[in-house]
């Protein structure tokens, strides 16, 4: 179950990343109207996913002593992580 979770975000994180790129190079196949809302979205979880890789990084560090890639962490967020301390442990 824990797999098919970190599996299904990194798939819906896959396109709306996907998603986002081809509506900044004009080629989406979505909607103009929703465009915008797409972005916003895309923005919002660049933002958490900052926020998630400052308050996560010291905290995985300490309890597995592996670093965590920043790139991945903007990509995936918890995707990245979390496995990271699960097999740890």
């Amino acid at each position: 179950m824990f797999n098919l979770i970190i599996h299904s975000t990194k798939a819906l994180l896959a396109g709306l990343w996907i998603l986002a790129i081809l509506g900044l190079i004009s080629i989406s196949p979505l909607p103009t109207e929703y465009q915008f809302y797409l972005l916003v979205l895309a923005g919002i979880v660049l933002l958490v996913h900052l926020l998630e890789f400052v308050a996560m990084k010291g905290k995985v560090k300490n309890k597995s002593n592996i670093e965590i890639s920043f790139v991945q962490t903007m990509l995936w967020g918890f995707g990245h992580w979390l496995p990271l301390l699960k097999n740890k442990y």
